[in-house]
């Protein structure tokens, strides 16, 4: 294009150029479309309204999940500035319920499975399918323009034994060099397998298999909220064990104060050696030391405890006392595996499970058979006429009986195809067996488990007794000169060890027995709490 003499010459030349090797342009430019993008333009971007617009325009919004959690019932404000959560039990639970991440994603999981399954259920009614239609318009180079339309639409409905049913209608026209030509057919059509996929269980069973998997989902999500529950409880329970820790904690660092004071001024009477003193002192700064990590732990289990809940970690928590009832359960053993065998949510999916093996065993023997469908239709078709939705006459009918063959001449992936499914079946018939066993183990080692926690806080107990009766001793002779201040030292850790073990046997017994409930299917969570008591 170069030494061209005229714009309009460089007009000309670039239009011929265009028109020769235009479409090779656009086709390279067509490849190279989108090479360079990051993915991070900004125009990929949707801003914050976008995004609020489409959630608001969700065609279910009772289903749409929030985004901000659950506030808490009460926040304080404090003269110091310090803004503070005071909780008792049942407003945690309420709490974990609203604001757990899992259990809600759990719940909308749910959501979304039940709208599948609506869908699988919808398209067991007559289904119609969209309006649909097409149009051209052509007009040769040496000829006059053309024109053609179509539009269709139909109604189907599945049939309990596999087949199914259709009413079709289609209007056609057309506008050639010539008269125009209008026509219409409505076809009723019924299709049936005789072999694969004949039969009311190979027709149902996608319903069927969605219906038992939104089954299992809301029964685990049933036990899983009554686990969230109890995690709660346990967590709950925790934390003012911690707390009361660190009150024993504070006793014992006082005990040890005073033992020091006692060793310092029985040390200038020359009644004790400079090392009874030591000792004392080191004893002081091992209090405290424990007392201040007795702190820090409590800090971050309220911190843990705090981000469960869904609550702010700048807010300050401050539990209620609840009290830590226990009460030992009167439930044999045979009993609990009895109440397990018919209520534990497991079980109960193991058993339907096998169930589902042993269909899935079934559809796989007759997806091996061969294909014969049998369809019968009848046709209503108008004669062509040149205006469109004239008066057509109907009166020409069609009926037709067709059938369709498909017999596999090579059998070798079949045949291994449904031996896979048998020996998928005996592992879920052993698995099946091996369940049952698996109910009952889990429930004696619940039970040994609860007896042994329930043993533990008898025994600490006594322990508490006898560790404070061992420790007055230990004052007392000391004050004589009987002992050193090593014996005191020592009933104080006993005491001070005793008083922490029962506190966590007594939430451990509690935990237990909700476990244990949970487990048999005989705990029933209510919103007052009253399943606590």
């Amino acid at each position: 294009m170069r030494g061209l003499p005229c714009e309009a010459s460089s007009r000309r030349s670039a239009f011929a150029w265009t028109a020769k090797q235009g479409p090779a342009v656009v086709l390279a430019l067509s490849l190279l479309a989108g090479c360079g993008y990051t993915g991070f333009e900004s125009h990929h971007t949707l801003s914050l309204n976008e995004r609020d617009g489409l959630v608001s325009d969700a065609p279910f919004p009772q289903l749409t999940p929030s985004v901000h959690a659950a506030a808490p019932a009460t926040i304080e404000t404090r003269p110091d500035g310090r803004r503070v959560i005071r909780l008792d039990l049942r407003e945690a639970l309420r709490l974990a319920l609203k604001n757990n991440l899992q259990f809600l994603v759990e719940g909308e999981q749910l959501d979304v499975q039940l709208l599948s399954l609506e869908v699988l259920r919808r398209g067991w009614g007559p289904s119609i399918s969209p309006l649909t239609a097409t149009a051209s318009w052509s007009r040769p180079s040496n000829g006059h323009s053309t024109g053609a339309e179509e539009a269709s639409a139909s109604l189907s409905q599945k049939l309990p034994n596999g087949g199914s049913a259709s009413l079709t209608y289609k209007h056609a026209g057309s506008q050639p060099d010539g008269p125009d030509a209008y026509s219409g057919s409505a076809t009723l059509s019924v299709t049936q397998p005789i072999l694969k996929g004949a039969g009311h269980r190979q027709a149902v069973e996608e319903i069927v298999a969605a219906e038992r998997g939104y089954a299992y989902a809301r029964r685990s999500y049933t036990y899983n909220r009554l686990s969230l529950l109890v995690a709660t409880v346990e967590a709950y329970f925790g934390l003012l064990q911690q707390e009361q820790n660190i009150r024993n904690f504070e006793r014992n660092l006082e005990r040890n104060r005073a033992l020091a004071r006692q060793a310092d001024i029985r040390e200038k009477f020359g009644q004790v050696t400079r090392s009874d003193v030591f000792r004392s002192q080191l004893e002081v700064t091992r209090a405290e030391s424990a007392l201040v990590d007795a702190r820090e732990r409590v800090k971050l289990a309220r911190e843990g405890f705090k981000i469960d809940l869904g609550l702010r970690p700048e807010l300050d928590l401050e539990l209620a006392p609840e009290k830590i009832e226990h009460r030992p359960l009167e439930l044999t053993q045979a009993d609990a595996v009895a109440l397990a065998l018919e209520n534990n949510a497991a079980w109960k999916i193991a058993k339907d499970r096998f169930d589902d093996a042993g269909r899935a065993l079934a559809l796989a023997r007759n997806a091996s058979l061969p294909q014969i469908d049998l369809t019968a239709s009848l046709t209503w078709a108008t004669e062509t006429e040149p205006s469109a939705f004239q008066d057509y006459d109907t009166d020409t009918r069609t009926w037709s009986v067709g059938g369709t063959f498909s017999i596999p001449l090579d059998g070798h992936g079949l045949r291994r195809t449904y031996q896979t499914a048998v020996i998928a079946y005996r592992q879920a018939e052993r698995d099946f067996g091996r369940a049952r066993d698996r109910v009952v183990r889990d429930v004696q080692a619940q039970m040994i488990q609860l007896r042994q926690v329930e043993l533990a806080m008898e025994f600490q107990k006594r322990a508490i007794s006898d560790a404070d009766k061992a420790g007055r001793l230990a004052e007392f002779d000391y004050r004589r000169g009987r002992v050193t201040n090593r014996d005191v030292i020592d009933a104080q850790d006993r005491l001070l060890e005793a008083q922490n073990a029962w506190q966590a046997a007594l939430v451990g017994a509690r935990i237990a027995q909700l476990r244990l409930l949970q487990f048999v299917g005989k705990l029933e969570a209510d919103d007052e709490g009253r399943w606590l008591k």
